[in-house]
């Protein structure tokens, strides 16, 4: 099939199952049967595809993080971090908006989920915030921008997609993954810092020494979740998916009392919230990889390769294009899909370019990041709505200066390999 007819046909097919309502992984699962279909006269390794998809242990990682996640954000957990943060810098400048930071910083090394750390920390800290005195739309902003650390920081979930997808190693993408993330959260402190210096009256009391010791007592054993999994991780004692698994282990062991208190039926809400939330994003990736081997037969991904060869761009250039791409498409579609209908795209050039795939996994997580704060599909403006009980336009007019700071962050990463490299070697 000539490839003018193959692009027209796989793409046109995904737009317009997209366009009459269709579910993502669906539609690409349909576009890459159709276009089977129109060459092959068959759809037989449909299913075969799809199946060899799931059947990777690392994609155990992802349900087990997602109900880790669950766990700790409905079992109290979180309510006990932030008053650890609280007691011991809720008097600084900006106090308790830093003190939402570094609970996103430390749940997001727990979670794995822009959505779900955003939802977590969201729900504890939104209503203090007002209470306090911070602006609404400065809050809404803060908490839907500091969520996305959740996919940057590892654990990540679109890092063990990319990873799966590729086959880089989800090790050494963790890896790259933890400088920049915390070099996003340190920008988002000072300027959150900077805003808040002349406004004391947002400043709660010192807190006592027996404040903060109680609260280190009650939050001690959350505290310590990020360096049980994260140390076991670097420390070569687990894999990544193992580490997942420690990570339901430990949650239901630190919740436990919560949960014993609303009885079995309460916690087995939890799991089904966890599988449902699971299912969606497993079937979305069994759908990509139909898309991805019917793109692959197509050629068009050889195609782009040579014509980025033609026009000899460096390495830099390309990105700026990819960049830009990843900014629009991350308008129209949620975060795993965006990355699942590009990777098969840009990654052969990528290679081809000498472009470090571990630095180019960072550069599109930025991007997803941002893309989850951008509307019209912005899964973290839709949460901080229901949240806040506002409307999805007022918490993306509070994420205007954030996303100035997220831009800046993605230029950095871009331009400066090294920031994201200094570990993943």
């Amino acid at each position: 099939m000539p490839l003018g007819d193959a692009a027209l046909l796989l793409f046109g097919s995904l737009v317009g199952l997209l366009v009459v309502g269709v579910p993502i992984g669906l539609a690409m699962a349909g576009a890459g049967a159709i276009y089977l279909l129109g060459t092959l006269a068959s759809w037989a390794p449909v299913a075969s595809i799809m199946f060899s998809a799931l059947d990777k242990t690392p994609v155990l990682a992802i349900p087990f993080f997602i109900l880790a996640a669950e766990i700790l954000s409905r079992g109290g957990a979180i309510r006990r971090l932030v008053e650890v943060f609280d007691t011991f810098i809720g008097h600084w400048p900006g106090g308790l908006a830093v003190v939402a930071i570094l609970a996103t910083v430390v749940f997001s090394a727990m979670c794995g989920s822009s959505i779900a750390t955003a939802a977590a920390i969201g729900v504890v800290t939104l209503p203090e915030l007002i209470r306090r005195g911070y602006g609404q739309r400065f809050s809404l902003g803060l908490i839907a921008m500091s969520g996305g650390l959740g996919i940057l920081i590892p654990p990540s979930i679109p890092l063990i997609i990319y990873g799966l997808v590729t086959g880089e190693s989800i090790a050494r993408l963790f890896e790259a993954g933890f400088v920049p993330g915390l070099v996003f959260a340190g920008l988002l402190i000072l300027y959150v810092v900077a805003r808040n210096w002349n406004r004391p009256e947002l400043r709660r009391p010192r807190a006592s020494r027996a404040e903060r010791i109680a609260a280190v007592r009650s939050g001690a054993d959350i505290l310590l979740l990020p360096v049980v999994i994260l140390g076991t991780l670097y420390g070569g004692i687990f894999t990544p998916t193992e580490v997942s698994a420690l990570a339901v282990v430990y949650a239901i062991a630190i919740t436990g009392r919560h949960f014993a208190g609303d009885g079995i039926g309460g916690f087995l809400r939890v799991v089904a919230a966890a599988c449902v939330t699971s299912a969606a994003i497993l079937f979305v990736l069994a759908g990509a990889a139909v898309f991805s081997y019917a793109l692959t037969a197509s050629g068009i991904p050889q195609f782009v390769v040579d014509w980025i060869k033609a026009r000899d761009l460096s390495p830099l250039e390309f990105l700026i294009i990819v960049n830009i791409l990843l900014l629009f498409l991350g308008m129209f579609l949620e975060v795993i899909s965006a990355m699942l209908i590009t990777i098969p795209i840009f990654f052969p050039i990528v290679l081809q370019l000498g472009i470090d795939p571990i630095h180019f996994a960072i550069i599109m997580i930025i991007n997803m990041e941002i893309a989850a704060v951008t509307p019209p599909i912005g899964l973290n403006l839709f949460t901080l709505s229901a949240i806040g009980r506002v409307s999805v336009g007022e918490v993306f007019r509070g994420t205007i200066p954030f996303l100035a700071i997220a831009l800046a962050m993605l230029a950095i990463v871009t331009y400066w390999p090294p920031l994201s490299l200094v570990f993943a070697r």
